[in-house]
């Protein structure tokens, strides 16, 4: 969808439709909308359309314009609900429900009047960025293989960002961060939802060199037999299972003049496909296990938005790639492993292959001497249980960076919840043949456990977050700018905390 700027006088304003928003409290107008309404629109206020508009949040009325002015011959009124606990989620779902309702009335090009946003409780570069986000999310589609009725699909052909002539301000920031955060949010999307016959381990590996080649980024790829010279027996151990080639994908953002700074780590779980292994998963909704590589998605995704934006911060992204199979020479519960680390692992469940291919990630990463380190996965069905399907559970080793990703995500719209790593948890993985066993007793903790075993793998000096992404990286119903399937969870999170990391202080 094209999205272009149109500046000029109210009065020479043209568009499909303009969209415009009310709050439900509120008598009067936006004051944005009101200037408007006071000048070239002021054939709203009067059309009968909005005599049973109670502008609630997401109610939608189409309202046109007099015969006589056809510049703007309709207005997309979208309720914003009680101005009292209005924030940034409820605007993004309001405008995703206008262009929504643009779409499906088959427009071509309709508007948003930056004038108008003013009035809201946000500053109006705010306002726009979000809006152009939640907007565009909330279009999103994956539509890829249909083939019947593709002509019956609808798409908008654009939008119109209209400014005041002369223009009173400069917003092509707020439209290039929206941009990103896009084509990030839709790269990571894509993966997610794609069926794993065709989102391979090498199909990973191939978006990241596309990733490196069109912003400059460089990658490295470790295959099995490099893999097997380094010691990552952890990481093989899953992937002896597959047909598939496994791979570790190092992918680098180090702008100019950053290339010697201690990095943010970004660890992604990449699983393509989870059978659950020797200890299979139940068939009953198996394939949606094609999202287990959600982190992976993430993580390629927010080097999307880095590379577009040019983020000056060096980012490195460690991505392992591939299934979790049952085969004859798959890994088996009881096998004891030894990982880069040197930690053996004893095998009680192969379904827990996340953390047996995090872990080798996790220790591999640390010759970067990082920063910081986050690692992101569908770990656990025990987060789902305690947190439900639209948070992750956010846990680490240090307490302020567990707090700084937690408000930074509140800010992005994607939401996390903290949960404990005290040491005492770390009994439930005591092995009576190795240094440690894979998971813990069954239904206990199960998210937290996750937690613990990884947190062996990094060295106390090094700040570390865990995200367990397993409820909120997809989508069973449509949200207000998730539609259902994969949902990019994890994108924006990580973009903003490289872009603000110099301003966090973590001790």
């Amino acid at each position: 969808m094209e999205i272009r700027w149109q500046a000029a006088s109210q009065s020479e304003w043209k568009a499909d439709a303009i969209m415009v928003f009310a709050f439900e409290s509120e008598e009067s107008w936006p004051t944005g909308v009101q200037s408007w309404l006071d000048g070239s629109g002021g054939w709203l206020a009067e059309s009968q359309a909005l005599q049973d508009f109670r502008r609630k949040w997401q109610e939608v009325v189409v309202c046109y314009a007099p015969v006589t002015d056809r510049k703007i011959p309709r207005a997309i009124v979208v309720g914003l609900g009680k101005q009292h606990g209005f924030d940034l989620d409820k605007w993004r779902g309001a405008v995703a429900t206008g262009l929504r309702k643009c779409r499906d009335l088959r427009l071509s090009r309709p508007a948003l009047a930056i004038p108008t946003l003013e009035g809201l409780p946000f500053p109006t570069e705010v306002a726009l960025r979000e809006a152009l986000i939640g907007g565009l999310l909330g279009l999103y589609r994956f539509d890829r293989w249909k083939t019947k009725d593709r002509d019956q699909l609808l798409e908008l052909e654009g939008l119109e960002l209209l400014k005041p002539l002369p223009p009173e301000g400069s917003w092509e920031g707020a439209l290039a961060h929206a941009l990103a955060v896009w084509d990030g949010v839709q790269l990571a999307r894509d993966l997610v939802t794609a069926p794993a016959n065709q989102v391979t381990p090498a199909f990973l590996v191939q978006t990241a060199r596309d990733l490196a080649q069109r912003h400059g980024l460089t990658v490295d790829v470790i295959d099995q037999t490099r893999a097997e010279e380094l010691g990552m027996g952890s990481f093989l151990a899953v992937a002896q299972g597959s047909r598939e080639p496994a791979y570790m994908v190092v992918l680098e953002h180090a702008p100019a003049g950053k290339e010697s700074d201690p990095p943010l780590v970004f660890v992604g779980k990449g699983i393509t496909f989870d059978t659950g292994g020797i200890s299979i998963k139940p068939s009953d909704k198996m394939e949606l296990m094609k999202h287990d590589m959600a982190g992976a998605a993430a993580v390629l995704g927010a080097f999307a938005v880095l590379g577009r934006l040019g983020v000056p911060q060096r980012v490195i992204g460690i991505i392992p790639c591939t299934e979790n199979m049952p085969d004859g020479k798959a890994y088996k519960p009881g096998d004891v492993i030894r990982s880069l680390a040197g930690l053996t692992i004893e095998v009680i469940s192969t379904d827990a292959e996340g953390r047996m291919v995090l872990c080798d990630a996790l220790t591999y990463g640390q010759r970067f001497q990082p920063a910081a380190m986050v690692d992101v996965a569908t770990l656990t069905g025990a987060c789902i249980i305690a947190l439900g399907d639209q948070v992750g559970a956010v846990m680490g080793n240090r307490g302020g960076l567990v707090t700084a990703l937690q408000e930074l995500a509140t800010a992005v719209g994607e939401r996390l919840w903290p949960l404990p790593l005290w040491d005492f948890y770390q009994d439930d993985l005591k092995s009576d043949v190795a240094d440690c066993k894979n998971v813990g007793a069954a239904r206990k903790a199960g998210s937290i456990i996750g937690g613990m075993f990884l947190k062996q793998f990094v060295p106390d000096e090094i700040p570390w977050v865990h995200l367990d992404i397993a409820g909120p990286a997809w989508a069973d119903k449509d949200l207000p700018i998730i539609p259902k399937g994969g949902t990019g969870f994890g994108v924006r999170l990580l973009a903003e905390l490289a872009m603000r990391w110099t301003e966090l202080k973590i001790e």
